[in-house]
């Protein structure tokens, strides 16, 4: 995501202090109350926001500096005294989004390395045994915070009555680059942003408690990258130690990297030592990352050069065959798409759109499947323009089709559910990448969606109730595995995806249940895999 959009959703508060462990109930010396609690670790302070706790800059590993660079993470020391979480605006070290045409002078570059925190809203930290969502940020891993105001977590943890948190993860070249090749010490340091996570979710199951969460209840939820990194969780063993249930928006296994394509990657930096790396400052090797980017990944490609790889030890295989031998059946797993995905890429400007559809033939469109394209072609220009045809392949290859191949080869083992996000703004790019995340969390801000703001504007009132719907059904299936078992508002039953009803729910206004939407558009990827991706 944009950096230049990352704010904290948290007011300036001052320092704060607490009296009674377990509790939200003390005051400080300007009138706003502390929540406190206490864990293995130390005992730690937040900020009670009407009834709801909030904590915000929670160590979960160590810091990744020094010695620790570009290793997997480490447990986080304890501490003495309080932990202060009350406000945070940590950021793991990222540079401007190069999905933009224009470079704004004053795009922020982060260069904090010490970013391995997560944040925490409970309704209280009395060990009640609430359901636990821990959302996971998407941006390419390249861009993005925990800390980004449409992730606040306080309407599903108030609707839900659940413990909801959020985490950051190293990113870019920090996180996401196998430098075995050039040093067998650092095999596996291609996955160390995923390896963030799980130690952040090991965390969860180890401290949650603490926060008034049950810790053999969590749901993960991602977004983007962060979806295809806990799809890749899936292809590790024993997924289900992780997490009870999964929810993967825009993203499946099929952009889990291949071990060759992370070593390509990995080779295009100019470097010969890992030493050049590890002595390297932070603004140094962010500069080197987008030097690099230009060069092997111009423009939207960028947006697929990082992420977890097969790495045969940490992601055994690719995530669609685990899933068809039953790794993931201890895991409950509801996924979906947004019906314009790559429509996102017009936000910024005419180019990158034509970019994506002008080159996805050259670039994208699988090399198999070429004696086809023009029939393939011709089935999607039903009712769209050459351009709209081209993009719409691109979604389905991208992230629609592979989402529903997850679902089927599920299904055989446990109920899955499936979605579409159809709603658009009157005037925009459509239902684009992201746009379903503000009704999901119910942070109605659109400030990075064409069209978004005025729709809200116009009809706030419609969009309010489907944002309330999609809180409804999420915070369903984290509780108990189903997102229709437990509905406080009106909305239809969400039935279970199955072949050959393929039962999906389409998220507009209204909403309501499609059997097998665009089957002819789906059914003309039957040919190929899915298995993983290298371009």
């Amino acid at each position: 995501m944009r950096t230049r959009a990352i704010a904290t959703a948290a007011t300036s508060l001052m320092l704060l202090t607490a009296c009674s462990l377990g509790s939200h109930d003390a005051h400080n010396r300007v009138g706003l109350r502390v929540c406190k609690t206490s864990t293995t670790l130390g005992a730690v302070s937040g900020t009670d926001r009407n009834g709801l706790c909030v904590f915000r800059g929670i160590p979960y590993a160590a810091a990744p500096v020094g010695e620790r660079r570009f290793r997997p993470p480490q447990p986080a020391p304890p501490w003495h005294g309080t932990l202060n979480a009350t406000d945070d605006e940590r950021v793991c070290p990222q540079n401007r989004d190069v999905l933009t045409e224009d470079y704004a002078s004053d795009t922020k570059v982060f260069t904090d390395e010490d970013c391995l925190h997560l944040n925490v809203w409970t309704p209280g930290p009395d060990r009640r045994k609430r359901p636990v969502i821990v959302f996971v940020h998407g941006g390419a891993a390249r861009f993005g915070t925990a800390n980004e105001p449409r992730y606040d977590g306080t309407k599903l943890a108030t609707v839900g009555e659940a413990v909801v948190v959020s985490l950051n993860y190293r990113l870019g070249v920090l996180g996401w680059t196998e430098l075995g090749g050039l040093d067998p010490a650092y095999r596996g340091s291609g996955n160390n942003g995923l390896r963030d996570q799980i130690a952040a979710l090991k965390w969860v199951r180890d401290h949650i408690a603490d926060f008034g969460g049950d810790p053999n209840n969590v749901t993960a939820v991602g977004e983007s990258e962060g979806a295809f990194s806990l799809a890749a969780m899936l292809a590790t063993d024993h997924p289900e130690r992780l997490f009870r249930r999964v929810v993967l928006q825009s993203g499946s296994g099929y952009l889990v990297h291949t071990s060759e394509y992370a070593r390509e990657t990995a080779a295009r930096l100019p470097v010969s030592r890992v030493a050049e790396l590890t002595s390297a400052s932070t603004r140094g090797l962010l500069e080197l990352q987008e030097k690099t980017l230009e060069k092997a990944a111009p423009g939207v490609l960028g947006a697929v050069y990082f992420g977890p790889h097969i790495d045969g030890e940490l992601v055994r295989d690719s995530v669609i065959n685990r899933i068809a031998q039953g790794n993931a059946k201890g895991v409950d797993i509801l996924i979906g798409t947004n019906r314009d995905e790559v429509n996102f890429f017009g936000q910024f400007g005419p180019g990158q759109m034509g970019f994506v559809a002008d080159q996805y033939e050259n670039v994208f469109f699988p090399k198999s499947l070429a004696p086809r394209i023009r029939t393939m072609t011709s089935v999607y220009r039903k009712g769209r323009s050459e351009r709209q045809a081209r993009l719409a392949m691109f979604t389905d290859q991208g992230l629609r089709v592979p989402a529903t191949r997850l679902a089927e080869a599920q299904s055989r083992w446990r109920p899955t559910y499936m979605y579409e996000f159809a709603w658009q703004p009157p005037k925009g790019y459509g239902a684009v990448h992201t746009i379903e995340l503000p009704f999901m969390f119910g942070t109605l801000r659109f400030s990075g969606v064409v069209g978004g703001a005025a729709a809200l504007n116009a009809d706030r009132k419609r969009m309010t109730a489907l944002s309330h719907q999609m809180i409804d059904a999420w915070t369903s299936f984290a509780r108990t595995g189903n997102p229709s078992t437990r509905r406080t508002v009106p909305r239809p039953d969400w039935p279970a995806y199955r072949i050959p009803e393929r039962a999906t729910m389409i998220w507009d206004i209204p909403a309501k249940v499609s059997k097998d939407p665009r089957s002819g558009e789906r059914e003309q990827w039957n040919e190929y895999s899915f298995n993983a991706f290298a371009l």
